[in-house]
């Protein structure tokens, strides 16, 4: 019985200690509530991947939509502490919580502060947590995280 419960603890030991900035699994996949609906859709669904060894969050209206495909920061996301995508078209989607989600466009070129933002959206599988979120909480949170 030691022996079951030492093998358990060494499978279990790395999810216990790893960061809040490291990659989230699969257990976040699933269908998000918006703060702001986007193109009429009031969900999306996310996807977390890898393909050709690189971390992939794919976010999508449906499940025959084509989704938007943002790239894992490990060094972004190591240094802030939550776990940090981008994509190309200078969207961050900023892990809050473990099961919601803060999306932004600075409005600033990199590597300044981050005061100001062309686009945010709050995602989560709660509907109560998208319901107490507002625009002002996001730019806190994000403020928060840059300073």
């Amino acid at each position: 019985m030691k022996t079951i419960c030492y093998y358990l603890l060494l499978l279990f030991i790395p999810n216990l200690i790893s960061s809040q900035g490291s990659m989230p699994t699969k257990e976040r996949n699933g269908t998000y509530y918006l703060l702001e609906a986007e193109r009429g859709a009031d969900t999306k669904m996310f996807e977390f991947g890898e393909h050709n060894g690189v971390q992939l969050l794919a976010v999508a209206a449906c499940a025959k939509c084509m989704p938007g495909v943002y790239r894992y920061q490990e060094e972004d996301s190591k240094e802030v502490g939550v776990a940090i995508f981008y994509n190309k078209l200078g969207l961050y989607m900023i892990a809050y919580d473990d099961e919601s989600f803060v999306m932004v466009m600075p409005s600033i070129k990199e590597g300044e502060d981050w005061t100001d933002f062309t686009f945010s959206n709050f995602y989560s599988k709660s509907k109560s947590k998208v319901d107490a979120m507002s625009k002002e909480k996001i730019k806190t949170y994000i403020l928060k995280l840059s300073s």
